[in-house]
C-alpha cells in the first residue's frame, strides 16, 4: 500500500527535479543555438542556406523539434520592423506542400487500394498544413516519396530565399499559408509552391518506377 502511494510521487518529483535543473537548461540553450544557427544560415548563406533548411525541415518534424521554431518565429515577428517578418514559415509551408505532393503521387500511381486510401487523403491534409499522416503513413514507410519531398522542399526553399519571401504572421503552413505572406511576396510564394509540388510529385513518380523495377527483380530472384 505504501509502495503504491510513494512510488508514483517519487517518480514525479525526481522527474520534475531533473527536468527543471538539467533537461530544461540544456534544451533552452540548444534552442537558442538552433535559433542563432538558423538566422546565420539564412543571412549568410543565401539561397544555399534556404535550400539546406528546406532539406532538413521535414526531418525536424519527425523528431518534433520543429515546434521549437515557433519561439524563433515569434521573436522575428516581434521585431518585424527590423526583420521584415519570418523566413521560417514560408519554408515550412513549402516543405508541407512537398510532402503532400509526394503522398498524392503515390496515391496516383499505386494500384493498392489500401495504400491509395491512405495516400490521397493524407496528401490533401499535408497540403493544408498537417503532414504527419502523409509522412508517417506513406512517405517514410516507402522512403522514396520522403526523399523526393525533401528534394522538392530544398529546391523551392532556395527559390523563395533568393527572393526574400517572408511571412508577416503565423498560420496554417501549407496552401492556406498564403494569407500570412507579405503582399509583395505573394507571386514568388505561389511560384515556390508550384515548384515544390511539381518537383516532389514528378520525382516521386520517377523514383516509384525505379522502386517497382527493383521489387520485380527481387521477387523474380526470390522465386528462382
Amino acid at each position: 500500500m505504501l509502495d503504491n502511494l510513494l512510488t508514483p510521487m517519487l517518480a514525479i518529483f525526481i522527474t520534475g527535479f531533473l527536468t527543471f535543473t538539467l533537461v530544461g537548461p540544456i534544451t533552452r540553450d540548444a534552442g537558442f543555438l538552433l535559433g542563432d544557427g538558423l538566422n546565420w544560415l539564412y543571412d549568410s548563406a543565401g539561397f544555399i542556406g534556404g535550400a539546406l533548411f528546406g532539406f532538413i525541415y521535414a526531418p525536424f518534424v519527425i523528431t518534433g523539434m520543429h515546434h521549437s521554431f515557433i519561439a524563433i518565429e515569434t521573436q522575428l515577428l516581434t521585431d518585424i520592423a527590423v526583420t521584415g517578418g519570418t523566413f521560417i514559415f514560408p519554408i515550412a509551408a513549402m516543405s508541407n506542400v512537398a510532402q503532400g505532393a509526394a503522398a498524392l503521387a503515390v496515391g496516383f500511381r499505386t494500384r493498392d487500394t489500401k495504400l491509395k486510401g491512405v495516400a490521397m487523403p493524407s496528401g490533401v491534409t499535408a497540403l493544408l498544413g498537417i503532414t504527419e499522416p502523409a509522412m508517417f503513413g506513406v512517405n517514410l514507410k516507402l522512403r522514396y516519396p520522403f526523399i523526393a519531398a525533401i528534394i522538392g522542399a530544398a529546391t523551392e526553399s532556395a527559390y523563395i530565399t533568393l527572393f526574400n519571401v517572408k511571412a508577416q504572421a503565423l498560420g496554417a503552413a501549407g496552401l492556406p499559408g498564403i494569407i500570412s505572406i507579405r503582399p509583395e511576396n505573394l507571386t514568388q510564394y505561389v511560384i515556390g509552391m508550384a515548384i515544390a509540388f511539381a518537383v516532389a510529385f514528378g520525382l516521386t513518380l520517377v523514383l516509384g518506377v525505379r522502386h517497382a523495377k527493383k521489387q520485380t527483380k527481387l521477387t523474380a530472384a526470390t522465386a528462382s
